[in-house]
């Protein structure tokens, strides 16, 4: 999963981006290459690792982007192109002040903030999408392209984003071409001061992030930064003292899988434990090819089994002779957490 960091020039997204490796596991590339990949903490994996005495376990990851903002250009396009490279864009607004960054005389106003970038997201889709129909009318073009990129305009016309639409599977086929940006799932994150973190700053933002869909968090980007710097153990202390239940990493991994909709699900080999994410409703075969093509193509059945079912039979023996691990066909529905192992023929 690939998680676009953005906001406006101001808002601490870069600040939140320096803390994210927080000591934790990160990609070769650093944050000062604007890219930090961190592996997505899950018990799950290491208890099974264990009991299975299995060496490798390998957690989902996600790889966070520090998208560049021009001062004088929201969406230029080289930031449209990061954009465009992002499952999730996790947009920063402001809700802080200090002696370094004032308020400005009309005070913050977040909400206001994210309304300006959507309608920013919005606009450009808006204009690629007319200039496409506009040059189809010249070769007098009328098909599925034709229709679909009219309903999208409808809709941009309305300011409401592409992600809000239902599609069918050939118009989202079409529209897989363009790459609109209105259709990236969002995530919110509201950077408060440090005084702010006990409460919840500007709460006009709730029904703004719940009228859309979209999930919202709120941290200290100045103070995540400062925990970063220390030790693991010193870090969970101070987030105990600081009364922050979860870090920003955290924080942003589960804004993220719920912005995707998604889930994990399990698969224990001969040398290693993995964690699998997957669209939430997808089927054992979709499954089965999240894994591997062969697996999709040459699907018998899936052999499941709940997490918690199976820490409570202790063997998949005993789970089996309880009825707890089942077998399922093409179209049972994954569970999150649900421990998958796909039987096959090619």
């Amino acid at each position: 999963m690939r998680v676009g960091i953005f906001g406006k020039a101001g808002t601490g997204k870069s600040t939140l981006f320096r803390a994210l490796p927080g000591g934790g596991d990160t990609s070769v590339k650093g944050p000062s290459a604007g890219i930090c990949t961190i592996r997505v903490p899950d018990e799950r994996v290491d208890r099974l690792a264990d009991i299975f005495r299995l060496k490798k376990a390998t957690h989902v990851s996600i790889t966070f982007e520090d998208i560049d903002v021009k001062e004088d250009e929201l969406l230029s396009p080289e930031t449209l192109v990061r954009i465009k490279g992002a499952e999730v864009l996790a947009i920063v607004l402001r809700g802080f002040s200090d002696d370094f960054h004032p308020a400005p005389p009309e005070g913050l106003n977040p909400v206001k903030g994210f309304r300006a970038i959507e309608s920013e997201l919005t606009l450009s889709d808006y204009l690629i999408a007319q200039k496409r129909i506009e040059r189809m009318t010249k070769e007098a073009r009328r098909d599925i392209e034709w229709t679909t990129l009219h309903k999208a305009i409808a809709s941009l016309e309305r300011e409401v984003p592409l992600r809000k639409v239902v599609f069918s599977g050939e118009e989202l086929r079409i529209l897989s071409g363009f790459r609109f940006v209105s259709r990236v799932p969002l995530l919110l994150v509201l950077n408060v001061g440090e005084g702010d973190l006990a409460g919840e700053p500007y709460p006009e933002l709730n029904s703004v992030a719940r009228d859309r869909e979209i999930p919202l968090v709120r941290l200290s980007a100045k103070i995540e930064e400062e925990i970063s710097q220390l030790s693991q153990a010193e870090q969970a202390d101070f987030l105990k003292e600081m009364g922050i239940v979860r870090g920003a990493r955290e924080k942003l991994v589960r804004g993220a899988f719920d912005a995707m909709d998604h889930i994990c699900f399990l698969t224990v080999g001969e040398d290693e434990v993995r964690a699998w994410n997957i669209r939430r409703g997808a089927t054992a075969l979709m499954a089965a090819g999240r894994i591997h093509s062969d697996l999709e193509k040459g699907f018998i059945r899936a052999e499941v089994i709940g997490f918690e079912d199976f820490l409570r039979c202790g063997t998949m023996a005993k789970a089996r002779a309880e009825g707890k691990l089942k077998l399922e066909g093409k179209e049972y529905v994954l569970r999150d957490g649900d421990i998958f192992q796909v039987r096959f023929n090619v």
